[in-house]
């Protein structure tokens, strides 16, 4: 028995863990009642992952000997190993009766108080062990993750720093600090912290997927892509690499890529809700809005969270479910206030039904989205609409995208009526019929920042400071006018023959799902007398070279537009103004020209629901996708 058991022991010790178990189970053959035996035999099968077994040695070893506190440890460890965490923290209990400065076994019984989501009670027994054991990295890393789901983020941080210093090649250390700095938006740290854990330990899958969650954060979805890439090479089950893998393909524009990945993390783990939110997402983008609905569904049947909900939120107003959607949104907001996504979808969802006063308060989120880095007040108050500006310098500064831009220009003649005076950033192609608003606003180039001024508002924010409801949209038109020169040269240009129709087919890439082909206007291109007239500026343009024979759509130059002071010359020769929802249909607006605009089912909240006509331009013709 001796020569057996203690030969077993050295097998283990070398690592030849298969070779120890064999002569370990001959041991106990002999002599079934020795303790030691039965314990060495459950730790050997605990590391060949074998718990059941374990535990069933541990058990028979505890039988024989009931004092060994590190036997409880150990079974602690099966059975969180198999789930079954009230009897792991019970023999983690038993385990420090027996010996009250067992450092380890409260630490091991905090990791289980986790996974039951009991993080007060963790935080104690981390704390605990680390008294006993002051330099004890992994209890510090393990109170940092539970110090952070309580919100404790200073604390966690420090603890994390605290581990770096004492073992400063520890990998799990620098994931641990990456993670957390991920949660308290501080991607840029976290990504140094989790390459850091990388160059420690390459092989470390888990620390490239959350790299690849950092670079994602950090809007670089390429880079995010090959670190997924690389964590799922490293490791081809895991779950959450396939699952982010598809988050940063639906970033890079590709869906159908995207819903595989999530589809394949389902596979590896058909529990995981975050991977059946984002396959909604997936399908959503493939406009798939049903499927995407039930995929949401199902993920808050396994865990409601806000994202899911905000989602849920967004896909029902694809579905134009708007009193549901607001649901959703609610239900987002109240698992968790600060979610902007939740706020800013309620937002659009209040202000495509007509609901102002609701909605540009909730606006205002948009602020912590992606748009945050376009403002520079720095510093200076936000104008509120209620204090007097009179002899005060405001900085108004443009966002979003162009027809944004174009739309509410409008108010800034209204701030100057305030005795205001008005400086305006904005894109730099806008900036010539921008100059035709108001002599008392300043035009400058986005990106410049005014020496001095008083106060700062961004340009949507107009409408909120200004109390916009429906009937009280400033709807003066036109606002912008063409240069006189420049149009009597288009005009010259485009001649006098035929009924002209301007056509503006498809936006960038992010209004994309807002455009149409070119193929839809045949019908009108051979319309006897009409001449169709090309308006479009980079993308789309290359569909001019596959039209069918005998449709025409004409050209103004390769030139053409050079910019907005072009293309609102060429509007005043022209009879008819035909555009999808992009820039092209609000310059036409603003210059108060005859526009019709084609929506999609889901049309952009500003030209709210059923209507034919825009309060915002009135004289508009809208003409809505029906299904």
């Amino acid at each position: 028995f001796q020569v057996l058991h203690l030969y077993g022991v050295l097998m283990l010790q070398r690592g030849q863990t298969e070779r120890g178990i064999e002569l370990l189970r001959q041991s106990l053959k002999l002599e079934p009642r020795q303790p030691l035996a039965q314990r060495d035999l459950g730790n050997a099968l605990q590391q060949s992952a074998r718990f059941a077994d374990a535990l069933a040695c541990y058990d028979k070893s505890l039988v024989l000997k009931s004092d060994q506190s590190d036997v409880y440890n150990n079974r602690g460890a099966a059975l969180a190993a198999l789930k079954r965490l009230d009897e792991a923290l019970a023999s983690y209990g038993r385990a420090v009766a027996l010996k009250p400065d067992y450092a380890q076994a409260y630490n091991n019984r905090g990791t289980v108080l986790i996974d039951q989501k009991r993080y007060a009670e963790a935080v104690e027994d981390f704390s605990r062990a680390i008294s006993l054991i002051p330099g004890y990295v992994k209890a510090l890393n393990n109170r940092g993750g539970a110090l952070a789901n309580l919100g404790r983020f200073e604390e966690a941080l420090r603890d994390h720093d605290r581990a770096i210093t004492l073992a400063p090649d520890e990998a799990d250390s620098h994931e641990m600090r990456g993670d957390l700095l991920m949660r308290i938006g501080r991607p840029q740290e976290a990504l140094e912290s989790l390459d850091r854990a990388i160059a420690l330990d390459p092989g470390r899958a888990s620390a490239h997927n959350d790299r690849g969650t950092a670079l994602a954060m950090l809007a670089r979805p390429q880079e995010a892509l090959e670190s997924h890439e690389r964590a799922i090479a490293l490791e081809p089950t895991m779950a959450a690499a396939h699952n982010n893998r598809g988050t940063a393909l639906a970033a890079l524009k590709r869906p159908a890529e995207a819903l595989q990945c999530h589809e394949k993390a389902l596979a590896l783990d058909p529990n995981s809700a975050t991977a059946h939110s984002n396959r909604g997402g997936a399908l959503a983008d493939l406009g798939r809005y049903e499927e995407a609905l039930a995929s949401v569904d199902h993920a808050l049947t396994l865990m409601p969270f806000a994202q899911a909900y905000s989602n849920r939120g967004n896909f029902l107003c694809e579905l134009k479910r708007f009193d549901e959607a607001l649901e959703s949104y609610d239900r987002a907001i109240a698992i968790n206030p600060d979610w902007d996504e939740a706020h800013f979808g309620k937002s659009l969802a209040l202000l495509v039904q007509g609901r102002f006063a609701e909605a540009w308060p909730e606006y205002e989120w948009r602020k912590r989205r992606e748009y945050e880095d376009a403002f520079h007040a720095l510093g200076r108050p936000t104008w509120s609409g209620r204090e007097d500006l009179k002899g005060k310098t405001i900085f108004v500064e443009a966002e979003q995208g162009l027809g944004d831009t174009i739309q509410f220009s409008r108010y800034l003649p209204m701030v100057a009526d305030l005795g205001a005076n008005v400086i305006l950033t904005a894109q730099e192609s806008l900036i010539g019929p921008l100059k035709t608003l108001d002599p008392r606003i300043t035009i400058l180039p986005t990106g410049t920042i005014p020496p001095e001024f008083d106060y700062h508002i961004a340009l949507l924010s107009l409408p909120l400071a200004f109390g916009t409801e429906l009937a009280t949209i400033p709807a003066k038109i036109p606002y912008l006018s063409a240069d006189p020169a420049r149009a009597a040269a288009w005009r010259d240009r485009i001649g006098e023959t035929g009924f002209k129709i301007g056509i503006s087919w498809q936006g960038s890439y992010i209004s994309a799902v807002r455009s149409l082909p070119l193929l839809s206007f045949e019908p009108l291109a051979r319309m006897p007398g009409v001449r169709l007239i090309s308006l479009q500026k980079g993308e789309g343009t290359e569909q001019l070279q596959t039209l069918p024979p005998g449709m025409a759509v004409e050209q103004l130059g390769e030139e053409f537009p050079r910019d907005f002071n072009d293309t609102a010359a060429a509007m005043t020769g022209l009879d008819l103004i035909i555009s999808c929802d992009t820039s092209v249909a609000h310059l036409a607006g603003a210059l108060g020209r005859p526009t019709w605009v084609a929506l999609r089912y889901a049309n952009d909240w500003r030209w709210l629901l059923e209507r034919r006509d825009s309060p915002w331009y009135p004289g508009m013709r809208l003409f809505r996708q029906p299904r």
